[in-house]
């Protein structure tokens, strides 16, 4: 019956793209979402300093993801469209990549093993971060997600709708159902919740293998591997260096601070994540249609359409915004522990660091389709060199607010970069109004209505995010009133 449900849901979407795009929007936010709505769990089974244990391995594991591979799945993301006319050749490149993966993942995973435990020795002050139990279940998972993303990008590029249900929900649903069990019933701690995610990545892994038999090879095809690493090994040190600009702080926090402030600190992170999620979410979803229209002649481009599908990457988190700062201003009723009640001091300041990364990301996406991966290295690691100078200023004395400062100037150099860069490559029209006074008003709002309702009124902290959600919520609705139609006019389409 699912499937049959799918199947004709699949060939609805090729008749109206837009049921697609929110089909693959909905599964990029939903897969991440998943350690998110398990948050008030972890809060409550796990210590303060469980809970920051645990995040900074999460962070391990992102930085794993980026190395073990060298990232070859992301070349599917592009070069799959230089294949896609011809089913028998981008399945010739599909086995190529998911094959050179697993090899590429033994080699890296043998050297992981040797240098794992001095490395955690250098890089955590605190004893209680060992790579073993810990390191190791974090290597499993990565190497095995990894190898999964090739498959998974392949039936997204697709656009088969059913696979990439089954691949998706094959590994959402076993990793919340083991880390509850692991957690709740066994105790289990942090290695209950790794374990979770490397046996769910494991299941998809096997699954792949039964779905498509023939998917492993050792018949390489030479020009499709060398081209696909060389893009993906450019991206590689942006890929490290957005790690560092998004990541990164936890570690220089935890240098200089206990496991309970970066407990803290991961949980303010976690909410703010919502809003990336979201952006990556709709930009999943509306990629393979936008970089459809970017594939034809420029004189056969819909502006219309380019423009109302960008304007959605940035006007959409507004609206995700006032609901995580309604959820840290009412902290106290999903745990009662004393280190996470300062929560709702930073979160404005937070929010508004993360959505200016929405513009890089926006940007970003011009300049991988034109392939100019060496160019996003370069400036990318220019940023890194600015956010490792401020962290190195701001941390040891600030603690949680140089991190947040430190974030601020990084990702506005990366937004300012890629721009000037994305419009030299592939010129887009922005709408001002739509990308950059509607933010701006926005976060005033966001700020005044702080001040008026804390320091003038003396309303309470639930209160003013009742009151900011409220009014922001209708601020952004009315300001996109008149895009309604436009936005409803794309989704018939």
């Amino acid at each position: 019956m699912l499937k049959g449900f799918l199947e004709e849901f699949n060939r609805r979407a090729e008749v109206q793209p837009a049921f697609g795009m929110l089909f693959y929007a909905a599964i990029k936010f939903i897969r991440p979402a998943a350690h998110i709505i398990l948050t008030p769990v972890y809060l409550h089974c796990l210590s303060e300093s469980e809970f920051g244990l645990n995040d900074l391995m999460l962070i391990f594991g992102a930085f794993l993801m980026i190395v073990v591979t060298f990232r070859l799945n992301s070349a599917m993301l592009t070069h799959y469209y230089d294949y896609h006319t011809d089913a028998q050749a981008s399945r010739k490149y599909l086995k190529n990549l998911f094959s050179f993966s697993i090899l590429i993942a033994l080699i890296t995973a043998a050297i992981f093993m040797l240098i794992g435990e001095p490395l955690f020795r250098y890089v955590f002050s605190s004893d209680e971060i060992t790579f073993y139990p810990y390191g190791w279940i974090v290597l499993g998972y990565a190497l095995l997600g990894e190898i999964n993303a090739t498959y998974y990008i392949y039936l997204r590029n697709e656009k088969d709708l059913v696979g990439v249900t089954y691949v998706s929900f094959g590994q959402i649903i076993p990793a919340i159902l083991l880390q509850l069990l692991f957690v709740i019933v066994f105790d289990w701690g942090v290695v209950g919740m790794l374990l979770g995610n490397f046996l769910s990545c494991l299941f998809i892994f096997i699954l792949i293998l039964l779905r498509e038999r023939d998917i492993l090879t050792l018949s390489f095809d030479r020009d499709m591997i060398t081209r696909s690493l060389r893009f993906a090994m450019a991206l590689v040190p942006y890929l490290a260096i957005y790690w560092v600009l998004t990541k990164g702080g936890k570690i220089f926090l935890e240098r200089y601070a206990d496991l309970p402030t970066v407990a803290l600190f991961a949980l303010m992170i976690t909410l703010a994540s919502i809003i990336i999620l979201c952006v990556e979410a709709i930009i999943n979803g509306i990629r393979p249609f936008l970089f459809e229209i970017f594939a034809t002649d420029r004189a056969e481009w819909d502006e219309d359409k380019v423009d109302l599908l960008t304007k959605m990457i940035v006007n959409f988190p507004l609206l995700v915004i006032p609901a995580v700062v309604l959820v840290a201003n009412h902290i106290g009723l999903i745990t009662s522990k004393a280190v996470y009640q300062d929560l709702p001091t930073y979160m404005n300041w937070m929010c508004l660091c993360t959505f200016v990364l929405v513009y890089a990301k926006l940007f970003y996406q011009q300049l991988i389709f034109v392939k100019r991966s060496d160019l996003v290295t370069v400036l990318s690691f220019v940023v890194m060199l600015a956010l490792f100078w401020s962290f190195h200023v701001l941390v040891p004395s600030l603690q949680i607010w140089g991190v947040i400062w430190a974030m601020l100037i990084g990702n506005a150099l990366m937004a300012l970069f890629f721009y000037v860069a994305a419009q030299r490559q592939l010129p887009l029209h922005y709408e001002l109004k739509s990308i950059l006074f509607i933010p701006i008003l926005f976060f005033v709002c966001l700020f005044l209505i702080e001040h008026l309702t804390i320091s003038i009124m003396g309303c309470s902290r639930s209160t003013f995010g009742i009151i900011q959600f409220v009014l922001l919520i209708s601020l952004v609705i009315g300001l996109n009133w008149r895009s309604l139609k436009s936005y409803k006019r794309i989704f018939s389409y």
